[in-house]
């Protein structure tokens, strides 16, 4: 994953720019899912780019179309069928730079067949914090806690947010089942509302599987029957274990059903934009 995008000029060598992005944080990102060359979901990651630009008070000249074509570009030159593609925005000092870098997938199907290992932590999600609604460029705390997370076998730490809600994962949103009803935290909790999440909310409602956005407890988590957590990158995942519940996994779950509806519904497998 060589090449890099910076303001529209491919380079092999990665241009760094001294701005606020780099100094301070000040920008925002999406991570965008490649899937057999192809971008996945992309009109919807440049909505959330906008939107999250007007918020950070950050000026998106670049089109859409045009990013698209810079987006093609590094995945050409980096010769990617599989992987991700980050595109940031960040405070420049006379004009906002953007940014586009290349890396691996390490999410797989086997992953998906064993399921993943995933705890909760002491930090509080700020659920009326500015930034806590949008991909900004800080999100040192995250990787802090994902981090500590790793170190003791986990792959993802749940945070609960100022009353005692949970709110969402380091990288990920959560999803809890229950005698057939899907759940996750609503955006009040103090979450990113994710791409994969806004889908597969959509894929519920439209299949006629219950969905609910709410508040819920660390008792309902313990209580539920399934959990699986989402990011552009893994798509859908099973957790086997938060903590120290477990909960059902495999081919006879809900969360496995969720995941073909999903699969056929947009032909990610085939890398359908």
């Amino acid at each position: 994953m060589d090449y890099v995008s910076y303001n529209g000029e491919i380079s092999k060598k990665l241009q760094m720019p001294l701005d606020q992005g780099f100094l301070y944080g000040y920008g925002v990102f999406e991570t965008i899912n490649v899937v057999r060359g192809k971008l996945v979901f992309f009109a919807d990651h440049m909505e959330r780019l906008k939107q999250s630009a007007l918020v950070m008070g950050l000026n998106l000249t670049v089109q859409p179309d045009q990013i698209r074509t810079d987006c093609l570009k590094i995945i050409a030159k980096n010769e990617i069928a599989r992987g991700g593609l980050r595109v940031t925005l960040s405070k420049g000092l006379k004009a906002d730079n953007l940014l586009i870098t290349a890396r691996e997938n390490h999410y797989d199907r086997q992953m998906f067949e064993q399921g993943l290992k995933i705890c909760t932590n002491d930090a509080v999600r700020n659920e009326t914090s500015r930034l806590v609604t949008i991909k900004s460029n800080n999100y040192l705390e995250n990787l802090l806690i994902l981090n500590e997370a790793k170190a003791r076998g986990f792959s993802e730490a749940i945070f609960y947010n100022t009353r005692g809600y949970l709110a969402e994962g380091c990288m990920t949103n959560l999803f809890l089942i229950k005698n057939g009803t899907v759940c996750t935290p609503s955006r009040d909790c103090g979450l990113l509302a994710g791409i994969v999440r806004n889908r597969v909310i959509q894929l519920l409602k439209a299949n006629l599987i219950p969905i609910e956005e709410g508040h819920y407890t660390s008792a309902q988590l313990l209580a539920a029957d399934e959990v699986f957590i989402t990011n552009s990158l893994m798509e859908i995942m099973p957790v086997k274990q938060v903590d120290e519940g477990h909960y059902g996994i495999g081919s006879e779950t809900l969360t496995h059903r969720i995941d073909a509806l999903f699969q056929q519904t947009w032909g990610l497998n085939e890398g359908s934009e």
